[in-house]
């Protein structure tokens, strides 16, 4: 063989095994059903085939799914919706399997459908205080709704789930008084979306009626939950966008940064200084945004806004913009990412 063939050879060789080495954990995660499939895990669909492939799904609000080996999490429990909710495709009924259900609070629009689901499949729940009387009162056995305690580190195969106590919405705090109630009125009023019936305000009273009014959930009823896959793959649920607690923070200096950060969007502009912060004591390397999903399409509020003021303060965090069901993988070796259709 000449001496410009073997080169020839040689540079192609170099070009294949660095195509290869670039491709890392991503061919296989690509091929995997499980990271191009709309079902979610939960509801039947194919579970990650890669013992270090973790699959994230958001399912509306703060309700997301976390699929891991032959475990589904999922993270809040709200799929039968207010009326003009945008559909996720997704019903209480079509949830087949759950390892355990992690309520982050015991609002409707976190825990109307858990007690439901936990109690047809004999799972568990972990949530926050005073959502074990909304269990209750759906005739949930107590034993399957565990209150979890601040601090407290609970033990799956290959995952641990640390509790981290968080704080609800005050929107005193992000806006000059009267500023909502304007804010929605102007919404209202540019929106083509038709006001509720008399019995779609029925049906919404006997959804709103699966949670807890109980007003000491705002300072004493918030629950984070940080999860850990593997050796050291962090995913870090906050429920609600309260003012960053001492808790959050003594937590962020034990574990100065997280993989995924799923974080609350909620009051339009007014709710991304609250973004901002999360994302400062985080330094995440990937953030996805819930909560922002209203009826109609003026109540849905735009990522971009929130993504680029998330860039300004921390340039490497991918912000994530994706629809219901859509499967997010990561491989907790590698921390490749495939975002699937």
């Amino acid at each position: 063989m000449s001496a410009i063939r073997s080169a020839a050879l040689a540079s192609l060789l170099t070009l294949i095994g660095t195509s290869v080495a670039a491709q890392g954990a991503k061919g296989p995660m690509r091929q995997d059903p499980a990271c191009q499939s709309l079902t979610p895990v939960s509801a039947g669909g194919p579970a990650p085939k890669n013992a270090e492939t973790v699959v994230v799904r958001w399912l509306g609000m703060m309700n997301y799914e976390l699929a891991y080996r032959d475990q589904v999490f999922l993270l809040n429990a709200y799929f039968d919706r207010l009326p003009h909710s945008h559909p996720i495709g997704v019903m209480p009924a079509d949830i087949k399997k759950a390892t355990a259900i992690f309520v982050g609070h015991a609002h409707f629009d976190h825990i109307a459908d858990a007690p439901t689901i936990a109690k047809r499949l004999n799972a568990p729940i972990v949530g926050a205080p005073f959502g074990d009387a909304v269990a209750a009162k759906a005739g949930l056995a107590a034993n399957q709704y565990k209150v979890a305690k601040p601090g407290e580190v609970l033990k799956y195969p290959g995952v641990t789930v640390e509790t981290i106590q968080g704080a609800h919405t005050d929107q005193s705090l992000l806006a000059p008084a009267g500023f909502f109630d304007k804010q929605n009125a102007t919404l209202r009023e540019a929106s083509l979306d038709k006001p509720l019936s008399d019995e779609e305000k029925k049906q919404a009273d006997a959804i709103r009626a699966r949670g807890s009014t109980e007003p000491r959930i705002n300072v004493e009823g918030v629950d984070n939950f940080l999860f850990t896959f593997g050796n050291g793959f962090r995913v870090m649920l906050i429920d609600s966008a309260g003012k960053v607690t001492d808790a959050q923070r003594a937590a962020a200096q034990k574990t100065p940064n997280v993989d995924v950060a799923l974080l609350p969007y909620v009051g339009f502009e007014a709710g991304i200084p609250t973004l901002v912060d999360y994302v400062k004591l985080l330094n995440p390397s990937v953030v996805f945004l819930g909560a922002h999903d209203g009826a109609g399409t003026m109540n849905w509020a735009s990522n971009y806004p929130p993504a680029l003021a998330i860039r300004d303060v921390s340039p490497k965090t991918r912000t994530m913009d994706v629809i219901y069901r859509t499967p997010v993988c990561f491989n907790t070796q590698s921390k490749e990412i495939v975002v699937g259709w």
